[in-house]
């Protein structure tokens, strides 16, 4: 992929999305000349925040709390949030070497990753190809491996399905359940609600989460080279995993805890699949204690051998 220094830029925001909804600037890159919109806020070590399937507006309330102590960087992927779709096919290993391209542009390094749900499986794939470029890695309710358990493919294969992806490209009911006090609305007004839905206006964003989740299912060799990286090049990363109470029915969390036995765990009570949404103080709170224990002051966690 190549991108344009040229074209790196401050751009107008769109009228749904309102300063007092969306307190950061709102910036734009090429790559492959198409525009990537991405937000980067505040000075210090690089946190870069990874999420597919929705767009960066899950992050808001974490962004406004970490931008103090990190350069907090997060962006929109081609048919999401604020960056137009590239007519290209969606899948996780696409928008992987996407991310990268990113990074590079951008000349980000030392970084640490936060991952959420599909990111991880984005940004894992990333940071396996170019783990020099990262010192750390937090897991919120994530996870980064080909579909393991008939639960989860059940999961996968419903969400996928015909009918649910005619039902919600038609009524948008998923970023609609998203916006609520289960989803990322617990402490946003409605104002930001509103917002964050704006994000989803046309339906091929709608489309977009559904055809993610298919390429989820079927990138299994892509999906297998990231389960050899946690034993390989990301084994001696130091790992915060942050998942909601009521949110891992899949055993995620416990999954990590036997990739890494010393990775540090938070849970969030009666947490949901947005933890930094439940509880943002708490969850900034909890990075940035962790990162001054155990990644400013260079210790590693070790992968199983």
């Amino acid at each position: 992929m190549t991108t344009t220094e040229s074209n790196k830029k401050t751009v107008d925001r769109p009228a749904w999305l309102p300063e007092d909804a969306w307190p950061f600037q709102v910036r734009t890159i090429h790559i492959d000349n198409h525009p990537i919109a991405y937000t980067d806020e505040g000075e210090g070590p690089v946190l870069l925040l990874v999420h597919d399937g929705m767009w960066s507006y899950i992050w808001s309330q974490l962004i406004e709390r970490l931008r103090g102590d990190f350069r907090v960087v997060t962006l929109d992927f081609p048919g999401s949030g604020l960056s137009p779709d590239s007519g290209q096919t969606t899948s996780i290993a696409g928008d992987s070497r996407l991310l990268e391209a990113f990074v590079d542009q951008l000349g980000l390094e030392d970084m640490t990753l936060a991952l959420h749900d599909l990111g991880g499986s984005v940004g894992i794939g990333f940071a396996a190809r170019r783990p020099e470029l990262i010192k750390a890695m937090v897991m919120v309710n994530t996870f980064a491996w080909r579909l393991h358990t008939t639960s989860l493919k059940t999961m996968f294969a419903i969400m996928t399905s015909g009918p649910i992806t005619a039902l919600n490209v038609s009524t948008n009911l998923i970023p609609r359940l998203t916006s609520t006090k289960s989803g990322i609305g617990l402490h946003l007004d409605q104002q930001a609600r509103a917002a964050f839905l704006g994000g989803f206006s046309e339906k091929g964003q709608r489309r977009r989460f559904h055809d993610l989740m298919t390429s989820a299912k079927t990138e299994t060799d892509y999906l297998a080279e990231l389960e050899v990286a946690y034993e390989a090049t990301l084994a001696d990363k130091p790992v915060l995993t942050i998942y909601g109470e009521r949110n891992d029915p899949f055993g995620f969390q416990a999954r990590f805890r036997e990739l890494y036995p010393e990775s540090e765990e938070m849970v969030i009570p009666k947490g949901n699949h947005f933890p930094m949404s439940d509880d943002p103080d708490g969850v900034a709170a909890r990075i940035t204690d962790w990162y001054a224990r155990n990644v400013s002051q260079g210790r590693t966690t070790k992968a199983h051998p």
